[in-house]
């Protein structure tokens, strides 16, 4: 028979990303405990709320079958001593797999005589193996920041209260923390403050939901957005939408109640990114927008209307009163820091940048914002904006760091620069860029929209990446406290998604360029003498290439990615087209065969002797295979040319499959290369060395795997 098991920590108020963690660890760790007991089980299903960690397994065999093992250990000449006794290995075996040193043996194997031991497991009653297993599951849990309490010495992410162990109608009893496991749990804090007792594992997230307390994170989720969006709608708007906070305030409920509140409509003059920030970040409070915010421009996207997601409802009324008294509050400090900031236009805080440490080693804030006004107008023209209007954006892209505004909500950054920029009389892709420049933020994060937007946002991550690996803070292992990878990443996201052909190494040292025309002389005192424009561009060149194989890996895989990046990687969008072109070819009837033979010629013609084919080379070259290659290439080449310099990949690769895969095979099926006649067999390397030069630039074939 079958029994479904129920495991239930009870403790206070977890946080959401406490929460999410550890029901991310209990989806692993429940299976491999009881893997290593042998229990048999079907689908494992992790619940929880900010008061409980749970998790319920169906179909838990009632029962462990006995078992008999053989297991091999060292040969005999390490296991047995000179004197024929057991030695430290035959011991060590015997300790690792829990035998006695008279379960072991010598036995004949196809490879020798070999330590040998059967090991009898005896079977049990899986409630006799669970109390270990589910001991194990707790004890293995973490948490970025764990506490301890009374006088236990036990670390947990906040102190447990109850622990419930069902399999079946059976408890299964073993401690964690000093509380004993048993069948009594606890319902929502408020709503269902009693004690209560499971009967059985089945039917366990009903009888916590007429308890409130919605253990299912999906349906607590879906249950707490129709709320939202309902009120939003009885507003007169629509729910702005949030991941973030969609994510966030689900593991802040057990079960979810909409308050509606509002605010004074003079607010709204503020910045819809501002008053956003006060409750996304500040309250956790969703925003409501109007129905027709998709044509609204700028800011007004919002109405003076807020959600609160509360874990009980009993006194909605004030709890209203409270949360408006609070974004009163704090929209009107929002407001005064706006009110100050405007009494200076934007450009008259470049100066103020001066005083604002960048990095030690890197100078200042004004001098970043020199350096990036400098190097924005050599990207411009790629992108096709002005650059001068490039370089105005890039000069004025930090200076609300010096804002009271930023100040006090430092995720602001650039979004308010680009308030008062338009407010400023700015032209408006300037403002947009100052807006934009920051993104992506993060890996799921879109990169900058506007052409001008990506110039200044590549222009500031280049500066960064090339004065950090100048002065040596190349990040190590998982070790990247400045995000350099993040930077790097943004840098050929950027460029992908616009589209934009730029050499990497013409960035990388036209931003040193830069660094030595503003800064020479501290970028010489903290990079030192053995740190050269060649050799930090082709630093820089190597870690963004790192990142735009990440980028392309997640798409195409591995070995397409090698193969192109083999043959360049100072272009990022020129790699994204050979792999896009190459995963396309890669699926016709034609790609296999071809890749085969073009591997060959690749790894054969590592062995060609230095210099160019000659007409004496080809004069030597009669066999029919011979003479029926070197004229399928000639015509092939001729057509090539042009179709790799206008960037046709997909027709090239057609091509070479049509004109020369045939040609290639029937050479290696008829014509033995390595020939004894070193000249002869020269002759025929500096033929295939030549074809594969001819796609050399394209793809390396013999870096692929398959």
């Amino acid at each position: 028979m079958a029994s479904t098991l129920l495991l239930e920590i009870g403790c206070e108020e977890l946080p959401t990303s406490f929460l999410d963690g550890a029901l991310e660890q209990l989806a692993t760790l429940v299976p491999e405990e009881l893997t290593r007991a042998r229990v048999a089980f079907g689908a494992v299903r992790v619940l929880g709320t900010p008061r409980r960690l749970s998790v319920l397994v169906h179909d838990v065999a009632d029962a462990v079958a006995a078992r008999e093992e053989e297991l091999l250990g060292p040969a005999e000449s390490a296991a047995k001593t000179p004197a024929g006794e057991w030695s430290k290995a035959a011991e060590g075996f015997a300790r690792k797999n829990e035998l006695s040193l008279d379960a072991l043996s010598i036995a004949e194997t196809p490879k020798g005589r070999y330590l040998r031991a059967v090991k009898r497991t005896p079977g049990a009653e899986t409630s006799a193996l669970l109390p270990e297993a589910l001991g194990a599951v707790c004890r293995r849990i973490t948490f970025a920041k764990s506490m301890r309490w009374a006088d236990g010495d036990v670390a947990f992410g906040r102190p447990i209260q109850w622990i419930v162990a069902l399999l079946g109608d059976a408890a299964i009893p073993f401690s964690f923390a000093g509380i004993a496991a048993g069948r009594s749990t606890r319902g929502h804090r408020f709503l269902s403050p009693d004690r209560f007792d499971l009967a059985q594992a089945e039917g366990y997230v009903e009888a916590l939901a007429s308890a409130h307390a919605m253990v299912d994170t999906a349906a607590r989720r879906s249950g707490m957005m129709a709320a939202l969006d309902a009120a939003a709608k009885q507003a007169g708007g629509t729910l702005r939408e949030d991941a973030f906070l969609e994510r966030e305030v689900t593991g802040l409920v057990e079960e979810a109640f909409v308050v509606a509140g509002r605010f004074d409509e003079a607010f709204l003059k503020l910045p819809d990114a501002l008053i956003e920030s006060v409750m996304r970040d500040h309250q956790r409070y969703f925003a409501v927008q109007r129905t027709d915010a998709a044509k609204a421009e700028g800011n007004g996207r919002l109405l003076p209307v807020f959600l609160t997601v509360v874990n009980t409802a009993l006194d909605e009324a004030t709890i209203r009163r409270g949360n408006e008294r609070v974004m009163r509050a704090r929209l009107s400090d929002a407001a005064f820091f706006v009110e100050q900031d405007r009494k200076h236009p934007l450009a008259d805080r470049v100066a103020d940048l001066d005083g604002v440490v960048f990095h030690a080693k890197l100078g200042s804030y004004g001098d970043k914002a020199r350096r990036l006004a400098s190097l924005a107008p050599s990207l411009a023209a790629a992108f096709g904006v002005d650059g001068a209007q490039s370089a105005r954006a890039a000069s004025l892209a930090k200076a609300d760091l010096v804002t009271l505004t930023v100040g006090e909500f430092p995720e602001l950054q650039g979004e308010m620069g680009a308030y008062h920029a338009r407010l400023d009389g700015e032209p408006g892709a300037v403002a947009d860029a100052i807006g934009e420049h920051y993104q992506p933020k993060g890996a799921a994060d879109e990169v900058a929209p506007s052409p001008m937007g990506a110039v200044v946002a590549i222009t500031d991550r280049i500066d960064t990446l090339v004065g950090c690996l100048a002065v040596g803070l190349k990040p190590t292992g998982s070790e990247d406290p400045f995000g350099l990878r993040r930077l790097a990443g943004g840098v050929v996201r950027t460029l992908l998604q616009h589209r934009v052909r730029l050499s990497l190494a013409e960035l990388a040292g036209a931003a040193w360029d830069v660094y030595a025309a503003e800064n020479g002389k501290m970028l010489a005192a903290a990079a030192g003498a053995k740190t050269t424009r060649e050799a930090l561009v082709a630093t820089v060149v190597d870690f963004c290439a790192d990142r735009l194989r990440v980028v392309l890996e997640a798409r195409f895989g591995r070995d397409l990615v090698s193969a192109c990046m083999a043959a360049g990687k100072d272009d990022p969008v020129d790699v994204a087209e050979r792999v896009e072109a190459l995963g396309a070819f890669w699926k016709t009837p034609a790609a296999a065969d071809l890749g085969v033979a073009f591997k060959r010629v690749f790894n054969i013609s590592r062995e060609a002797p230095a210099g160019e084919l000659t007409m004496e080379d080809l004069g030597r070259l009669t066999q029919p295979a011979e003479t029926a290659l070197i004229e399928a290439f000639a015509h092939a080449r001729a057509e090539l040319e042009p179709l790799w310099a206008g960037r046709k990949y997909g027709e090239a690769l057609e091509l070479i499959a049509r004109s020369l895969r045939a040609p290639v095979d029937r050479l290696f099926t008829e014509v033995f290369v390595m020939d004894k006649d070193e000249v002869m067999r020269a002759s025929r390397l500096r033929l295939l060395g030549r074809i594969a030069d001819s796609v050399a630039g394209f793809a390396r074939f013999d870096a692929l795997e398959g």
